[in-house]
Order: C-alpha cells, then sequence, then structure tokens
C-alpha cells in the first residue's frame, strides 16, 4: 500500500488535531477515527484502501472506539461482540 496523506482523502474534519499522519503507519488509528466519525464516504473510501479484514481486525483490537460504534460495526461484520476489545470493559459499579 503506498502511503498516503489521510487529510487529502477523508473529510479533513476528521483529523482536526493532527498534524502529521500517514495512511501506513497509522492505519488503526486513522480506521478506528473514520468508523467513529466518518460519513459514508469517508467508509467507501476507508474499506477501498484498507479492505474489510484489516477493519475487521481493528474493530477487534481497539480500546479506543466508542461503544455505540463497537456495536453498529458489530452487527455489520457480523462479529461476536466478546471478539470485541473495547465491549469487553466493564464500567464501574454504582455504589
Amino acid at each position: 500500500m503506498e502511503s498516503k496523506n489521510p487529510k487529502r482523502l477523508f473529510n479533513i474534519a476528521l483529523f482536526w488535531d493532527v498534524m502529521d499522519l500517514d495512511t501506513v503507519r497509522h492505519k488503526r488509528y486513522i480506521i478506528s477515527r473514520v468508523l467513529d466519525f466518518g460519513n459514508e464516504r469517508d467508509i467507501r473510501i476507508l474499506r477501498k484502501l484498507y479492505g474489510d479484514e484489516e477493519i475487521i481486525n481493528t474493530i477487534k483490537r481497539s480500546r479506543s472506539l466508542q461503544k455505540k460504534t463497537a456495536n453498529f460495526w458489530s452487527i455489520y461484520f457480523n462479529i461476536p461482540p466478546e471478539e470485541i476489545e473495547c465491549l469487553k470493559r466493564s464500567s464501574p459499579k454504582k455504589q
């Protein structure tokens, strides 16, 4: 995969807070950010750029995905929720 600047590929507002991004070195960060906040166009580009297998691996391993995002993609890609790291975390118990 050729290295590219994701700010030129995706909605620039997705990466407003970072200066230097590389599609190869920062792929998990980019995939997570697009899954959490991207629009349909961004998702299409993401799938062309990385492929579903890489996206699924990121969904399973990411601890930073929002739970609602992880739940949605769990259903979309038919991933059992127990295989998704960010869904395994338990919230603190209320006393």
